[in-house]
């Protein structure tokens, strides 16, 4: 099978096509950069075939001629800037164009060419406000009872391209939907300048590798779900013959605070500890933000397909050492 991921060499990209080439698939990689050399090596040393293709979304002419190029049969939709407040402000049409408009170019190029399947990777961040407890949000959010009500351009973008993603489905008949990712962390990600919001366990990693303490400003509480955990989820809904809904929640469910996660970093990086900053001290992790979104529930995936994400933080933590010792040269 080849499959197409847009945003190939971003985050979740990767953990993608990583997975889906350990299953022997062809992987096109449509993004704007390559993949650094340290991801591609690895790729190249796993039983499926990549190819990457340098493409700007935004640009319906380069879409087309990619999905002109290859026999694509699965397509997920990954492109997106991750954005905070002063790209906002500063280039809110590049956040839209990405995020939104690279969705459509891509649906009318796949409906056209006759791919079987589309996924459209969102957020919970679409969530927005609809996700706190301090807007009178309860856990754990679902995709019926939670109602979104998305506040920053980023959850604006991503709630708008479900919308997409669902009535471009219902005009040209092609299986195209929509999942809402949790907190990721986990191998692969990189501060390329298209994520403004790098993730606390990437932030402490690096610390770790220096053998330096990371200082967190408050004690968070998420639903930190690992990347390659992910990645066997999005295959799972590739694979499934039939499913009955356009919107899925992916997350491990259960919630731990970035200091649980760092106790166990810290027992392969002796030099490395973790902390709370003391009251008026400079913190060196940024959490994005002073409240944190409720954890999501993973439900229907479990119903509809009977796949549930792992639950446990310690060996995602363990896997993730594992690359990171085997993979220092990626963030160099």
């Amino acid at each position: 099978m080849t499959v197409l991921i847009a945003g190939g060499t971003g985050f979740i990209g990767l953990n993608l096509a990583e997975r889906l080439l350990r299953d022997g698939h062809t992987v096109v990689l449509m993004d704007r950069s390559p993949p650094r050399p340290a991801a591609a090596a690895a790729f190249d040393r796993l039983p499926g075939r990549w190819h990457f293709v340098q493409t700007d979304v935004t640009s319906a002419v380069e879409v087309r001629q990619v999905f002109a190029s290859h026999p694509i049969d699965r397509v997920f939709y990954g492109a997106a800037v991750t954005s905070g407040a002063q790209r906002e402000r500063e280039h809110p049409e590049q956040v839209m164009a990405v995020n939104v408009l690279g969705l459509a170019h891509v649906l009318k190029s796949a409906a056209s060419t006759g791919v079987s399947r589309l996924i459209n990777i969102s957020s919970g961040s679409a969530y927005g406000n609809g996700g706190l407890a301090s807007f009178g949000a309860s856990g754990p959010l679902d995709e019926d009872r939670t109602r979104p009500l998305p506040s920053s351009l980023y959850s604006v973008s991503k709630f708008a391209s479900e919308g997409v993603c669902r009535r471009y489905a219902a005009l040209s008949g092609m299986d195209a939907f929509s999942v809402r990712l949790s907190t990721i962390f986990g191998p692969w990600e990189l501060d390329s300048g298209r994520r403004d919001t790098l993730s606390g366990p990437m932030q402490a990693a690096q610390l770790a590798l220096r053998g330096e303490t990371a200082i967190v400003p408050r004690l968070d509480s998420k639903d930190w779900t690992y990347s390659r955990d992910v990645a066997d989820a999005l295959v799972a809904l590739m694979n499934v013959r039939e499913h009955r809904f356009d919107l899925y929640n992916i997350s491990a469910e259960r919630t731990c605070s970035l200091l649980d996660l760092m106790q166990v970093l810290a027992g392969h990086f002796p030099g490395f500890s973790a902390r709370l900053a003391e009251p008026g001290e400079a913190s060196n992790i940024v959490l994005h933000g002073d409240e944190d979104r409720l954890p999501m529930s993973s439900r229907r995936l479990r119903i509809d397909i009977g796949y549930s994400l792992g639950s446990d933080i310690e060996p995602s933590v363990n896997d993730y050492v594992e690359w990171i010792k085997a993979h220092q040269d990626y963030w160099i």
